[in-house]
């Protein structure tokens, strides 16, 4: 069993994995341990992993938990895990999702790729109708790929889960399958009309939203970091701009996918190689339509950037 995506695939664990996926855990021991429970060290031995992987096939024979393994196409290289666990029947009908990424491949949309591959998978060939996730508010990368995957937010679990040693508060999302159905009739699309020259950069000449979509908009945001404090250099205010974009829509439920409008103003002259990789790591797919203006001066003196987006809620 092979679960396609553009850029990588999942399958179920088996034995002939063992090698792969010690050599993952051990590369990000400290790593995934900031989002884990302690770990004896017998986990990052190779028999420490084989007991492993037979222990989840036996529990996806017995439909307890499903261990996923992510593969890059091109190469075939673990670099990923996906868990469906606490599997329950009867009334419920549903199951916890948890992963794991190799840090050097953090930000290219991989693990988006798996987590939508593994929730058809869970609702089409497990008939299941809900799938639960739990995230520390910190986390906003988990919370930007669940969001992307079709999740919605329900809450704060108050110290359910002990990570790292400490007990920690998790955001709980959530997903059931009528609405992993509607997602694909919620898409915004992007497209460039054959009319016209292709686009002067990385943007979308046309934006169309589907019916019963709210409008969101956001005031132009600026470089602050979560204290107040304005950095000097242009660069780190874009990047902070762009994380305050993004704690503001997830405080909203709603997707970078769903940026339908964005325009920025700036004083000086950006380094669009540095901008494009952020904005890689910020939204990762089809860019949105989007305007960019040089102006004399923002506001305040220090104030080099201002980003402005629009955006669709159902």
């Amino acid at each position: 069993m092979k679960l396609s995506g553009e850029n990588i695939y999942v399958q179920l664990a088996k034995e002939s994995d063992t090698d792969s996926l010690l050599e993952l855990e051990v590369k990000n021991k400290d790593f995934f341990q900031l989002f884990t429970d302690l770990r004896k060290e017998s986990f990052y031995t190779y028999q420490g992993q084989l007991e492993r992987i037979r222990n989840e096939i036996e529990s996806s024979k017995a439909d307890r938990s499903y261990l996923f393994l992510i593969y890059l196409k091109n190469s075939e290289q673990v670099i990923g895990e996906v868990t469906l666990s606490e599997v329950v029947r009867g009334n419920l009908q549903s199951c916890w999702i948890g992963y794991f990424l190799d840090k050097d491949h953090n930000g290219k949309g991989y693990m988006t790729e798996a987590v939508k591959l593994v929730v058809e998978y869970a609702f089409r060939e497990l008939d299941l109708h809900r799938i639960e996730a739990g995230v520390m508010p910190h986390n906003i990368g988990s919370t930007k790929v669940l969001l992307k995957a079709g999740f919605h937010k329900e809450g704060i679990a108050k110290k359910n889960v002990k990570i790292n040693g400490h007990w920690e508060d998790h955001q709980t999302l959530a997903i059931i399958k009528d609405e992993s159905v509607d997602r694909e009739h919620k898409k915004v699309q992007r497209k460039n009309p054959k009319t016209v020259a292709s686009p002067m950069g990385s943007y979308t000449h046309l934006t169309t939203v589907p019916k019963g979509a709210d409008l969101l908009v956001l005031s132009g945001q600026v470089g602050t970091d979560i204290h107040g404090n304005l950095p000097s250099d242009m660069n780190e205010q874009i990047n902070n701009t762009l994380q305050n974009i993004l704690r503001i829509l997830n405080s909203e439920s709603v997707s970078v996918d769903n940026i339908i409008k964005t325009n920025i103003w700036a004083t000086e002259e950006i380094d669009w190689d540095y901008f494009n990789k952020v904005w890689e790591e910020f939204h990762g797919s089809t860019p949105p339509a989007m305007t960019m203006s040089y102006v004399p001066s923002l506001a305040v003196p220090s104030l080099k950037v201002e980003i402005e987006v629009w955006a669709a809620k159902w």
